[in-house]
């Protein structure tokens, strides 16, 4: 069952709630840039854990604002948080395509494969290592950033895009390149350089389609949190491996 697309007012709502969680994900990440820059934060474990905090807590509270605040109270029907045997296949398909061409764009960009990828230091093998090179990275993130991608932006730009009296078709593409747009905007505010700008923000750019895609495809996320874990994983497990 294709999951429903807000309309009208509920539609401008998540729109206006996607844009303040998006703004505030950038002035976190900036200010912690520049409090890392002063030197103002020097515990290991908070140096670790803040970047995905500052990024986590506005877009998972653009979510739960949205479906408890304004939705059905229901992560299910607000979003399409389901998930079912054949987004397994699908996801794996979409997150494998999508890292191929991350690849691509790496050696194109960097004139070799990998320079994009995790390096994660000499391991600890506690649980605070465990969080912070796996648990993060490959599960955590790809389930918040696709609840607030795919299940929240996605569905209002849709919406508010139909209410404009385009057709159907206009307005999911409209829809899915929005949603992957901003997908890459928050991977490339804090790069280091102009080639990691254009090589991140290309890959991500590329695989926001692919999850977009997926997710208007089936009406559900659970083919687009697969697809983020597998493209997530295809770069942290051959690091821990390595």
């Amino acid at each position: 069952m294709k999951a429903a697309v807000a309309r009208g007012p509920r539609s401008r709502v998540g729109v206006q709630i996607s844009a303040v969680g998006i703004v505030a994900a950038i002035v976190l990440v900036v200010g912690l840039n520049v409090l890392v820059a002063r030197g103002g934060i020097v515990d290991t474990q908070l140096s670790t854990l803040l970047p995905y905090l500052v990024v986590w807590v506005p877009l998972l509270g653009a979510v739960l604002i949205f479906c408890f605040g304004f939705g059905s109270r229901s992560l299910v029907r607000d979003i399409g948080l389901r998930f079912r045997p054949l987004d397994l296949l699908w996801g794996l398909t979409v997150g494998v395509v999508a890292r191929v061409f991350a690849t691509i764009v790496e050696i194109a960009g960097y004139g070799q494969m990998g320079t994009g990828g995790a390096t994660l230091g000499e391991p600890v093998r506690d649980l605070w290592w465990l969080f912070a090179v796996f648990l993060a990275p490959v599960l955590l993130s790809p389930v918040i950033e696709e609840m607030f991608f795919r299940g929240l932006v996605l569905p209002s730009v849709r919406g508010a895009a139909s209410g404009t009296g385009v057709t159907p078709a206009v307005a999911a593409g409209t829809a899915v390149v929005v949603s992957a747009a901003l997908f890459a905007l928050v991977h490339v505010i804090d790069t280091g350089s102009v080639t990691a700008t254009v090589v991140i923000g290309l890959s991500t750019f590329l695989f926001g389609l692919g999850a977009a895609g997926l997710t208007v495809a089936t009406g559900r996320l659970g083919g687009a949190i697969v697809a983020h874990i597998t493209f997530n994983a295809l770069v942290v497990v051959p690091a821990l491996l390595g």
